[in-house]
Formats: structure tokens, sequence, C-alpha cells
């Protein structure tokens, strides 16, 4: 004797399965504990959009801001407008090494540049981070080096 289903007993049992399934999962999300990954997310956020904010105003200088390698130092150069009240940093970071990144302050001459010594750096890559502000506003830049 063969035993035959009908059609409508087949979804029935395909959609109590399904029915408890989902809320077997359901079940099962609400045990878990939901943390954020840091207590401050919010204030994180905020520090995370003035960055943002700052990196366009840095790309919004186009070629007025940048650097360049050349005979064992690093030039910077920034808008000579921006001179005047000018604070800020410069860090050279090297990804493969912690012990070796260097962060300077910025003094820039009058006409808005900035040289950095390389000398008894490792060769290799490098990234220069240079964070400034000026006339009220942030500005960030990163450029990457190779040095010989």
């Amino acid at each position: 004797m063969k035993l035959r289903m009908h059609w409508g007993v087949a979804v029935a049992v395909f959609y109590t399965i399904f029915a408890l399934s989902t809320v077997g999962f359901v079940a099962f999300a609400m045990t878990r504990d939901v943390e954020l990954v840091s207590v401050d997310y919010y204030a994180q956020a905020l520090a995370h959009d003035r960055h943002m904010q700052a990196v366009a105003n840095g790309d919004a200088l186009g070629t007025a801001a940048g650097a360049t390698l050349a005979e064992g130092q690093v030039r910077l150069r920034l808008p000579a407008t921006m001179v005047s009240g000018l604070r800020g940093t410069a860090t050279l970071y090297r990804a493969s090494d912690a012990h070796a990144d260097r962060t300077l302050a910025l003094s820039p001459a009058a006409d808005g540049t900035i040289v950095i010594p390389t000398a008894g750096l490792a060769s290799g890559r490098w990234q220069l981070r240079i964070q400034w502000s000026a006339g009220g506003r942030d500005y960030y830049l990163e450029r990457d080096l190779r040095l010989p």
C-alpha cells in the first residue's frame, strides 16, 4: 500500500516548520546580549565627523598644500595666507614599527614651507599625517612617502 499525502497537508506542514523555525530563531536572538562597540559611540561619531570635515578642507586646498621628498628631507607646503595663527602637527608614521613614529609641531616659514629632516629614519614606506588649524578651520592631509 502506497501512502499519499494531499498537497494541502504538505503546505500546512511546510508552513508550520517555517513558523516554528522563525519563532525559535527569535527566541534565540532575544537571549543574546546586545553590546555597543564602545560606550561613547556618539562622541566618537562626532570626532569622526570633525575629522572627515578636516580631510575635506585639506583636499579643497588642492596643490596649495602638499609634501615632497628631496635631498634627505620632507618639504611641506602650506598656503602662505595660513601662516599667521597656524597650529598643528606633522606625524611621520611607520606602520611596521610604532617606536619609529615622530610627531613634530608645525612652525612654517613666512612662505608656508616647513622642512622635516629624514636623517635617522629607516628606509621604506612612511606615512606623513599633517593636521593643523588656521582661521577657525581644521585641516588634515595624508601622504605616502618612500624613503630610500
